[in-house]
């Protein structure tokens, strides 16, 4: 996120694990934060459950807070800080967030990552993708593709969408995950001007989900629209 001439950037968005191994979060800062000799680099971690408030982890970089499982430890100075959670636990799963100060009291977030840990088999997403509808090619100046995940867990499935293999993420919507009978589902579309659907050729919908990565694709000229 960014905050004035800061930016904070989380890698990855969502880490799906199981229980028992390690999670490294990473946080990259666009300038150095402050830091003094007595204090070390003010850098802190939080970590968000639903219906929660957020809650301190380490703060200052590498400092855990009181009452914080020893499996929770920090790493890192000038722009680039690492949260290590060793050992994940099924009630560490949530959104982890960092969180920068610099000179002029000024706070930024980054993005988060959720942390999803798997605690039983993992069922792989059943991906669809499907062409614009002929009646939206005909009586509009947009087209828009539709990819369906379905019946999959945990949650923590990522989509992206590449045309002609470049990737693609203007027009791009994707649906919170819902959760049903114990599996999960979500969907994304990608919506494009009539005259670049009718300039390119291949789309592809990719899905990564518990380590895996599933790509589903179409060619224009071999759809009916």
């Amino acid at each position: 996120e960014s905050s004035g001439q800061y930016t904070v950037t989380q890698t990855p968005s969502v880490k799906s694990v199981r229980t028992g191994e390690t999670v490294n979060v990473n946080c990259k800062v666009s300038s150095a934060v402050y830091s003094s000799s007595s204090y070390g680099h003010y850098l802190h971690w939080y970590q968000q459950k639903p219906g929660e408030a957020a809650k301190l982890l380490i703060y200052r970089a590498t400092n855990r807070q009181s009452g914080i499982p020893e499996r929770f430890s920090g790493s890192g100075a000038g722009t680039d800080f690492t949260l290590i959670i060793s050992g994940v636990q099924p009630e560490d799963a949530g959104d982890y967030y960092c969180q920068s100060y610099h000179s002029g009291v000024v706070f930024t977030f980054g993005q988060g990552t959720k942390v999803v840990v798997n605690t039983g088999a993992t069922v792989k997403p059943s991906v669809s993708l499907f062409p614009p509808s002929p009646n939206e090619i005909s009586t509009k100046d947009s087209a828009t593709l539709l990819c369906l995940l379905n019946d999959y867990s945990p949650e923590g499935a990522i989509v992206e969408w590449t045309v002609d293999g470049q990737k693609r993420t203007n027009g791009v919507q994707t649906s919170t995950e819902q959760l049903k009978n114990g599996k999960y589902s979500r969907s994304s579309t990608l919506t494009l001007p009539k005259s670049d659907w009718v300039s390119k050729e291949k789309y592809g919908c990719t899905v990564s989900h518990a380590g895996a990565t599933i790509l589903e694709s179409i060619s224009r000229s071999q759809c009916t629209v």
